[in-house]
């Protein structure tokens, strides 16, 4: 029987590569309402998606298969460095 489901995963790194590849141009706009809205483009966010993916492996030594955890709320978070 066919079915109507995708045949790969659906995960947030599929998502972001998507983004990164067809709508690189594009901004990510995170307003929380008191101050200018943040802009960043999928380019700029995957860019900072596998600076954090290296870091966890080569400075935490997380690997394949390890689980990585966060809570956060749907925005951005601030960072000490950009």
């Amino acid at each position: 029987m066919l079915s109507t489901m995708q045949d790969v995963p659906l995960n947030v790194s599929r998502i972001l590569t998507h983004g990164e590849r067809v709508h690189a141009d594009a901004e990510i706009i995170t307003w929380t309402g008191g101050e200018e809205p943040h802009r960043r483009t999928f380019a700029e966010t995957g860019a900072r998606a596998a600076q954090l993916a290296h870091a966890l492996r080569e400075r935490l030594g997380v690997s394949e298969g390890d689980r990585v955890g966060t809570l956060m709320w749907n925005n951005r978070c601030k960072t000490l460095s950009a």
